[in-house]
């Protein structure tokens, strides 16, 4: 076995067929964006139909980012992988925006290195919302400004309002984006509208952001959150280890030449027949049925 099957060999292994251990989940709630009372927890987690919701809940500020806020996302982050029910997660914001970026009062009262730190624990929670085994859609609605746009490019899908407004200001701040924005963005837009929104600190449209392919469209739906759930649904129905493995390949395709990500997409799929959920996938398909996987 070769480096690039080892290496999807361990994520296929360690990730989909490590044990999972069963959470409690909140009561249930309005999945839309509605007012909230002073005092409830800044992100907010429950579980419905095999969609986990994490919410941002602080409208007052906007949902606004901030360490409390990014501790819990990554707790929460962690419930979800541990569920045996929810398949897909969605994130998205309680209010009148997904997240307007870092809490700016935060800033005034810490240190160069309290800065630094800030940074880095924002990114450690970002790098497991990408390696995370199960796929999470953004839903943005409102802003989705500077810290609020890049934990959105950390999900695997990103639907937004037409009238979204997606960008990185820092530039007016006299600091620049800590959260992957300068890296990220270029790779998925190009390294020229990419500088237009970092230069000039402009904010790009939901519509503008569907035609330059870094988001979805809401199509029929009558916001970003009701398109996340009906694709959420449909995600739901396919193989999770399929659905794990392609998040492994999509990622690989960033930083891979095509002569070393073909062998591996071909070795991934080599595993991938191997397992029970595709015997039954084959199976579901000849006899006209609905498939029922596991996951294994």
């Amino acid at each position: 076995m070769n480096r690039e099957e080892r290496w999807a060999a361990g994520c296929c292994a360690g990730d989909a067929l490590g044990a999972r251990r069963n959470r409690a989940v909140t009561a249930e709630e309005p999945a839309g964006p509605a007012p909230v009372a002073t005092g409830e927890p800044p992100v907010r987690y429950r579980e419905q139909g095999g969609i986990a919701y994490l919410t941002l809940n602080r409208p007052e500020k906007l949902n606004a980012l901030n360490p409390e806020v990014f501790g819990l996302l990554d707790r929460y982050r962690g419930w979800f992988v541990d569920s045996p029910t929810a398949k897909v997660a969605i994130l998205h914001g309680n209010g009148r925006a997904f997240a307007a970026g870092a809490d700016i009062e935060h800033y005034v009262s810490i240190s160069v290195a309290d800065y630094a730190e800030f940074m880095r624990t924002g990114n450690a929670v970002q790098q497991r919302f990408i390696e995370c085994p199960k796929p999470i859609v953004a839903a943005v609605h409102g802003y989705a400004l500077g810290g609020g746009l890049e934990l959105a490019l950390c999900c695997d899908l990103l639907v937004a309002e037409p009238d979204a407004e997606l960008g990185l200001p820092e530039a007016r701040l006299g600091l620049l984006p800590g959260g992957g924005g300068t890296q990220r963005l270029p790779r998925l837009i190009g390294t020229m509208r990419a500088a237009d929104l970092l230069l000039t600190g402009r904010r790009m449209s939901g519509s503008e952001a569907v035609a330059c392919g870094l988001a979805l469209g809401t199509g029929q739906h009558a916001s970003a959150l009701a398109a996340a759930e009906a694709l959420s649904t449909r995600i739901g129905r396919q193989a999770p280890l399929a659905l794990q493995m392609a998040k492994v390949l999509l990622r690989a395709a960033a930083d891979t030449p095509l002569s070393a990500g073909l062998p591996l997409e071909q070795a991934v799929g080599a595993m991938l027949y191997a397992t029970d959920d595709a015997r039954e996938g084959i199976a579901a398909f000849v006899e006209k049925r609905s498939p029922t996987f596991r996951g294994i």
